[in-house]
């Protein structure tokens, strides 16, 4: 197999593979909802875990750590690419979970990917990421707020730790990805119907359209459609 052909083929496989809506099948299948529609609108575990249960959060979890974000690292490595063509594949599944192909460019936010990528790219990085969000989310609450201290944080150690340019660049790539989304966050769902200008804070720093967090998690659709019509 040629690189050039090597390359595409995982750059492919990261981005169909993530772009897989495991957490739309999952609630489809377990409750018959369209998960975009309800809490936050977020087509991943964290999501799922509250509007149908900790089996399909475990479920949901355990697929995007192990096949979209490990599987998109040891599929390139299997094909014989360097590791900054592994970054590459990595990226592309959190690009393609963040925005599915399969759902019109609906997603996640791509933290388990992330987790799983980076736990075969830079696992010491992962360990205390994982560790700030964990710690800061005990301490103080707010979960998404840590997770993003925690991605700011990233190329931070990846430096620190005096990990390659690649890491490096990975790190700061998977964070831009990262606040992206959270500031598009997805095309139609569960969105507030508030002007951009007025949400853009809070999705960028507690990944919703509001201030209070309950408010919005746990929102069904005919709460969405009723502020919609008022």
């Amino acid at each position: 197999m040629t690189d050039v052909l090597a390359v595409t083929v995982a750059v492919a496989y990261g981005y169909l593979t993530g772009s897989i809506p495991t957490a739309y099948l999952v609630a489809r299948w377990r409750r018959g909802i369209d998960i975009r529609r309800y809490g936050s609108g977020n087509v991943g575990a964290s999501n799922v875990g509250r509007q149908v249960g900790k089996t399909s959060y475990v479920i949901v979890g355990l697929f995007d750590i192990l096949i979209k974000g490990m599987g998109s690292v040891v599929t390139a490595r299997a094909l014989g690419l360097e590791v900054q063509l592994q970054a590459l594949a990595a990226l592309a599944a959190v690009v393609g979970h963040n925005w599915s192909i399969y759902l019109r460019f609906s997603g996640g936010r791509g933290l388990t990917v992330i987790g799983g990528s980076l736990l075969l790219l830079a696992w010491k990085e992962a360990v205390i990421s994982l560790a700030v969000a964990f710690l800061g989310w005990l301490a103080f609450r707010g979960i998404a707020l840590w997770f993003g201290i925690a991605l700011v944080l990233l190329p931070v150690w990846a430096l620190l730790l005096g990990e390659p340019a690649t890491i490096i660049l990975l790190s700061v790539a998977l964070l831009v990805v990262s606040a992206l989304k959270r500031l598009l966050s997805n095309p139609g769902g569960a969105q507030s119907p508030l002007p951009w200008r007025k949400v853009a804070i809070p999705r960028l720093l507690y990944d919703r359209d509001t201030w209070k967090e309950g408010d919005w998690l746990n929102r069904k659709p005919d709460d969405v459609e009723h502020k919609s019509d008022g």
